[in-house]
């Protein structure tokens, strides 16, 4: 009677605002981001994972685990009994399945995650997973959302289209009801593993395209929580006395993304030029304020010591842009498309500032808005000139971030198009490599040569801000935009 009288205490549904819809819910389909991944994170789940903090490795569904002495040879004890969200038990199979899948499967943007992977073998209590080459942030990358459980039967039975669409995993929720382009209704996972979980019994993501709409359902108590909150609103958030903001820590950094591969940026003087053209400082005071700094290494501080801060933010020098390009034989003003994101506050103050910017630096910008899917399309298939995209660590290590930026056949080095072969083998190096410091290195190399090629610029890194009811308890995220909706409850 007394857990009653608790449970009774809280809502049964909690409304998460955010800015796109999900385009899949299989978290190795293609081009697998933030629309997707904070909620593929709810319904999937590994071996292991990070704590709240994100400095720790955890267990999952592993209970334990020993590594060999060559690094080479991984086994995992796995927690007995677990059963998938339909009721069915895991097997073997499952787990030699989807690991392998996540290696091979070449229409998903991650699957570098798993290409060390050699063999996979498994029984009801135990998986060994034997790797083709020393890799050292294995243990890490197994905590990234695409090295999860799924259940193969499922997906015979579905096929590879329907499978994206219809997720089925051992997390906490299960997918209830998906209205496109509205909401996402999760629905408690009644064989979850763990006992008293997940406290709320539906989480609904609700898919509001405007910050300004978003932040107005907040204060009227339409949405329960919202994520990525402009932080020129944080103000007029805590004016009102019924909602809370926080700043979590992160990882999250914002980029200038160049197409190198059609002018103007397929000239590397163009795109050098072009670094004393914007004012990082400047962006990162006016957007993110007291919660953001500009940055000029691609991996972020929250990294530790694979962050290398020897790299400088360079001055913002507009007359210094235009020799340089005077220089290399362009007299006129470069005219080019940004091409960013409808809807979000953050990107079109991000985008104004840079047009700002670089129209007195040799350069005239013309902005363009997409929609998500539009411009997903568009950088895939490098067919824009230059876009801002926003990076957050998935796993506890450096590569992540590096293999996305500078391996081709992932994802065009980051839709830059920009083919470095020296610089793919040296982060191919990096990650074979076992000593610590010697890697530590060669991370601070791979950062140097990405900022002397300016494809990809860093301009500033922020917190995470999420304002939410002062009803809501137990929101936590981690530096890597972990969290556990599992955990979440609101007072009636």
């Amino acid at each position: 009677m007394a857990a009653q009288a608790a449970a009774s205490a809280y809502a049964d549904r909690i409304v998460i605002g955010r800015l796109s819809d999900a385009a899949y819910l299989d978290p190795n389909a293609p081009s697998v981001g933030v629309g997707e991944i904070p909620i593929t994170q709810q319904i999937y789940e590994g071996l292991v994972t990070v704590s709240s903090d994100g400095t720790k490795i955890m267990p999952c569904l592993a209970t334990s685990w020993k590594i060999s002495k060559d690094g080479l040879v991984y086994t995992f004890e796995l927690k007995p009994g677990v059963k998938f969200s339909d009721g069915t038990p895991v097997k073997a199979e499952d787990w030699v399945w989807s690991l392998l899948r996540a290696r091979d499967l070449q229409t998903s943007s991650y699957r570098f995650i798993a290409e060390a992977i050699g063999k996979v073998e498994a029984s009801d209590k135990q998986m060994v997973i034997t790797l083709s080459k020393p890799w050292a942030p294995f243990l890490a990358d197994l905590c990234n959302f695409n090295m999860v459980l799924g259940s193969k039967a499922h997906y015979d039975k579905l096929g590879e289209t329907a499978y994206n669409m219809t997720p089925l995993g051992t997390g906490p929720y299960m997918l209830k009801e998906w209205k496109k382009e509205r909401s996402i209704l999760l629905t408690a996972n009644p064989y979850y593993h763990i006992k008293g979980m997940p406290r709320t019994k539906e989480i609904m993501f609700s898919v509001v395209p405007d910050d300004n709409t978003r932040t107005m359902q907040l204060q009227a108590g339409q949405i329960d929580i919202v994520n990525e909150i402009p932080f020129t609103l944080i103000d007029t958030v805590k004016a009102n006395n019924r909602l809370k903001v926080r700043m979590f820590p992160s990882t999250q950094i914002r980029y200038f993304i160049l197409n190198t591969t059609i002018p103007p940026f397929n000239d590397a003087k163009v795109r050098s030029a072009m670094v004393y053209g914007i004012n990082m400082k400047e962006i990162s005071d006016l957007v993110a304020g007291q919660f953001g700094a500009p940055v000029a290494a691609l991996v972020s501080e929250a990294e530790g010591k694979w962050h290398n801060s020897k790299l400088k933010v360079v001055d913002y020098a507009p007359e210094t842009a235009k020799k340089m390009l005077a220089a290399a034989g362009y007299q006129k003003p470069i005219p080019f498309t940004l091409s960013i994101r409808a809807g979000s506050e953050i990107y079109v103050q991000v985008a104004t500032l840079l047009k700002s910017q670089l129209d007195k630096a040799g350069f005239a910008v013309n902005i363009e808005m997409l929609e998500r899917a539009s411009l997903s399309a568009n950088y895939t298939a490098l067919k824009h000139q230059a876009t801002v995209l926003q990076w957050i660590d998935d796993i506890t290590d450096p590569s992540g971030i590096t293999g996305y930026t500078v391996d081709y056949d992932q994802c065009n080095a980051w839709y830059t198009g920009l083919k470095d072969q020296a610089l793919n083998d040296l982060n191919t190096s990096a990650s074979k490599e076992l000593n610590d410091s010697k890697r530590v290195a060669m991370y601070f190399e791979i950062q140097k040569r990405v900022y002397d090629n300016a494809n990809v610029i860093p301009l500033f890194r922020n917190g995470f801000a999420y304002a939410y009811s002062n009803k809501i308890e137990g929101l936590y995220v981690s530096p890597f935009s972990v969290f556990f909706a599992k955990d979440l409850v609101k007072a009636k």
